[in-house]
């Protein structure tokens, strides 16, 4: 593993990585309840913040079903990272500006609707683009972020919940919040999380300085960079590339919480983000617990992260230009409908307009060919550059096919996914799978005699995509 990137000249940092730390934080706080039995559980308990109190709690309630235990039916979890610098160190808000430089007002730039269904044991991650131009309930045109705002009258979490559930018919059950103070401590509690990248990145908005490609163990200021840039070479459409990033850097970071050696460092996780997460009157550990257990799918390939089909659009309301992005449709619909119904969500939300398929979504199924030392090389990589490794490294027998040598099998439809792979693993050739070779995957990887995988990116990283 190499050293660390030096992470230098922090930015305005940006909320939407905060899902990744409640993510983090829900899994150890799971963890701690299960090793340590009732007196944690209680301690847990007490920790976790509750929102709202008072008269709001009746119109909370209103608009988000908190009611029926997410353990029998489907669930939809709404995940908000709101970009208040409450809780920043004096030091943190001169290098990031404090709310007043954000404009006084806190909007929510993460907005994630967590789907689970107990009786498929799988999940859906669904991202809302932050500048998706929506009509927020009562207050009319907008972009989606806006209707968190403290500034907006009836702002916060249950008009986001009721801004959702208007536009895609989802209906919210359970709230969870966290704002910015959390995500750099909980990676530096974990002691790092390991990373491939297939380039060099340099962002200096961001802070992000990682001078060649290879495999690191991402500290808390390089992790913090790398999923808030959005000035990196080959970023076509900047927010459309950050999402898949965060969804890379999202099953890395679950894939080292939910791994067995990660109970060490539970005990300095949880008080690192906990008193940064707020959850709705209803969540309880019992419920957290169940979406711990089906976030753990990440690990195993039963969760699937998407993105609302959108496009960018430029828009001058009251003769003001302004940046957003709309809805393709009918896509977005069937997303909406599949997601509503449980049916197969087919390739709905898999990738955006120019932007290359993120890693997160792109299951690779490695084959030993009489290689096994260089397999688990292989298998690594692509684990800890954010694919979904979840078939595991297998004999080749298991392939059903006679291959001589090294190769990665891609259906024609899925080379953009090959493409993306062999950045992490570039002496590896690409060759289309005739029809039939592949199933439950996207990609078929075997390794031969003989084969001595390249660092990710090769000599001097791979090229940025091409606009």
């Amino acid at each position: 593993m190499s050293d660390t990137p030096t992470a230098r000249s922090p930015g305005h940092p940006h909320a939407r990585r905060v899902f990744l730390a409640v993510a983090a934080t829900i899994s150890a706080i799971v963890f701690v309840v299960s090793a340590f039995g009732m007196g944690a559980y209680l301690w847990a308990e007490r920790q976790v913040q509750h929102f709202p109190t008072g008269p709001s709690l009746e119109k909370f309630k209103k608009a988000v079903n908190i009611d029926e235990p997410c353990t029998k039916h489907p669930c939809n979890y709404l995940l908000l990272g709101s970009d208040s610098r409450k809780g920043l160190t004096p030091e943190e808000i001169a290098a990031y500006g404090s709310d007043k430089h954000n404009g006084g007002v806190n909007r929510s730039d993460t907005i994630i609707v967590v789907h689970t269904d107990p009786s498929t044991n799988k999940a859906t991650i669904l991202h809302f683009p932050r500048d998706l131009w929506v009509d927020i309930p009562g207050h009319g045109w907008g972009k989606i972020n806006s209707s968190f705002e403290g500034g907006v009258e009836g702002g916060g979490p249950e008009l986001v919940a009721r801004t959702i559930k208007s536009i895609s018919g989802i209906q919210i059950n359970h709230v969870m919040y966290v704002d910015l103070a959390g995500f750099q401590g909980v990676v530096d509690a974990m002691g790092g999380v390991p990373m491939c990248v297939d380039r060099p990145m340099y962002d200096q908005l961001a802070g992000l300085n990682i001078p060649k490609a290879g495999c690191y163990n991402f500290d808390g200021t390089t992790a913090l960079g790398y999923v808030r840039a959005r000035h990196l070479p080959g970023d076509c459409i900047p927010d459309f590339a950050r999402i898949a990033r965060q969804q890379q850097f999202l099953r890395a970071v679950l894939n080292k919480m939910l791994s067995t050696h990660q109970i060490l460092h539970l005990a300095s996780v949880v008080p690192a983000v906990v008193k940064n997460l707020w959850v709705d009157p209803g969540l309880n550990i019992a419920e957290m617990k169940y979406l711990a257990d089906q976030l753990h799918g990440i690990n195993t390939g039963a969760a699937d992260f998407r993105v609302v089909p959108t496009v960018p659009e430029s828009i001058y309301p009251n003769g003001v230009f302004t940046s957003v992005v709309k809805m393709v449709q009918p896509q977005a619909d069937e997303l909406f409908r599949a997601i509503r119904t449980g049916k197969p969500l087919g390739n709905l939300g898999k990738e955006q307009v120019d932007t290359a398929p993120s890693p997160a979504d792109i299951k690779v199924a490695v084959f030993d060919n009489g290689n096994s030392v260089a397999a688990g090389r292989v298998e690594s990589i692509f684990e800890r550059s954010g694919f979904d490794t979840s078939p595991g490294m297998q004999d080749v027998s298991a392939f059903g096919r006679t291959v001589d040598g090294s190769a990665m099998f891609y259906k024609p439809i899925d080379a953009n996914m090959a493409d993306v792979a062999q950045g992490f693993v570039p002496n590896l050739q690409e060759k289309p799978a005739k029809k039939g070779w592949i199933t439950n995957y996207d990609l078929a990887v075997v390794i031969g005699p003989g084969f001595t995988p390249e660092q990710p990116g090769g000599s001097t990283g791979a090229p940025p995509p091409s606009c």
